[in-house]
């Protein structure tokens, strides 16, 4: 610098002093990392994130790190950074699923000449994905502030899984019975049966089948996706909080009900058609709830992070390859049976999408729903502990067939 040269007039403003470089350098990575930046770039990471268990604290990015630090209040612990970038990666991945199968579902329900009975039941599923879409865009935005998002993504998932339940309690086989048994009744009858693809006396022979097929195509990826969803967001519970055993004991009850689940939907089409690929499938599921649910029993108890995660990937290596066979085996025998049924081979396509979309949102909600619910067991435990020792005693006398110890004298 010249020291001749002349200096800022008097009463003139100083220039404002360049950011420091660890501001810039955060700002820089700030602006390169948002998805609306560079949209494919982040959707490669969302989908490496959200089908792990948990990322490690040093992979959050640090646009991610810098938001978090700069919330109110500021988010600075290290696991609890990972866990919500996580949270946000798999919320970024479902909400870019949902767009292809929400217009897909729409197009299906509103196109065709189909009765306004059939109309309503697969365009009301579609409308409630469409909000649900709606409600996960908008609060990606809100990913740093998990009390505000979670309570939206709730009520907006409730409403996306219940909906599909509401509109089937009415009877579609009325769509036919209540048509005139006059000559211009069954020509339109016969029209209408056309339009659904069904043709021929043993085809309408079939008729109420083929309703129950278009229930289940719509209701079974929300129900069987329920208890792998609460599987893997325990999963993700007890690698954030491995001294809790709570995690444990919902995936071995959870296991269980996931097979008894899948049995009882699956056998309906493995009796109709008698297709062994039904039944093989069924029998690899519950063969990988088994091994979940012994995995659960070992989890059930405190442990350190590197004996949960060692418990976990011995248990979910067998479990994904038992599952990838049995879908392998489930998805070609319905296809089997759309196919004789003549629906749409697009409902098995959206069915498969839509239980794999549902499994990873059931999985960021129930996460949620267990870290809140195991913070609300810490908060009615506290200062209890003396009933919480009577308790173990009673139990502890109760399986070892002895009189519980007397009280202490006074």
């Amino acid at each position: 610098m010249d020291p001749s040269a002349p200096g800022p007039e008097p009463g003139t403003p100083a220039a404002p002093a360049p950011p420091s470089r660890s501001g810039r350098n955060a700002i820089a990575a700030l602006l390169e990392e948002v998805p609306a930046k560079s949209f494919l770039k982040f959707l490669k990471i969302s989908a490496k994130r959200a089908f792990r268990l948990r990322i490690d604290p040093a992979e959050v990015l640090p646009a991610e790190r810098y938001e978090l630090a700069h919330a109110s209040p500021p988010i600075v612990e290290p696991n609890l950074q990972a866990f919500l970038a996580w949270r946000r990666s798999v919320l970024f991945l479902v909400a870019c699923a949902l767009i292809p199968l929400t217009i897909i579902g729409l197009w299906n329900g509103l196109t065709g000449k189909l009765p306004d009975p059939i109309r309503f039941v697969k365009v009301a599923p579609a409308v409630a994905e469409a909000l649900f879409l709606v409600i996960a865009w908008v609060q990606l935005k809100n990913w740093a502030h998990w009390r505000r998002q979670r309570r939206w993504l709730f009520w907006g998932w409730l409403l996306f899984l219940i909906t599909p339940f509401i509109v089937f309690v009415y009877p579609l086989r009325t769509i036919v019975d209540e048509l005139p048994r006059t000559k211009a009744g069954l020509l339109a009858q016969k029209d209408m049966l056309l339009a659904m693809g069904v043709d021929g006396v043993k085809q309408r022979i079939l008729m109420p089948f083929v309703f129950a097929m278009i229930a289940m195509l719509q209701l079974a990826p929300k129900a069987i996706s329920l208890m792998p969803g609460l599987v893997r967001a325990s999963m993700v519970v007890k690698l954030l909080f491995p001294g809790s055993s709570a995690p444990g004991w919902l995936i071995a009850m959870a296991a269980p009900m996931y097979a008894l689940l899948a049995y009882v939907i699956l056998i309906i089409p493995y009796q109709f058609t008698g297709d062994g690929r039904f039944i093989t499938g069924v029998l690899l599921v519950v063969v990988g709830q088994g091994v979940l649910a012994r995995a659960g029993f070992r989890l059930a108890r405190p442990m350190s992070e590197e004996e949960a995660l060692k418990a976990i990937k011995v248990a979910r290596k067998i479990y994904l390859v038992t599952m990838l066979v049995s879908a392998v085996m489930i998805v070609a025998a319905l296809y089997g049976l759309v196919t004789q049924l003549r629906l749409r081979i697009s409902d098995v396509v959206l069915t498969v999408l839509k239980f794999e979309s549902n499994v990873l949102m059931l999985t960021l909600i129930g996460a949620d729903l267990v870290v809140t619910n195991l913070d609300r067991a810490r908060t009615y435990t506290a200062g209890v502990d003396h009933v919480e020792e009577a308790a173990e005693q009673k139990i502890a006398a109760f399986v070892g067939l002895d009189a519980p110890p007397g009280p202490p004298p006074a």
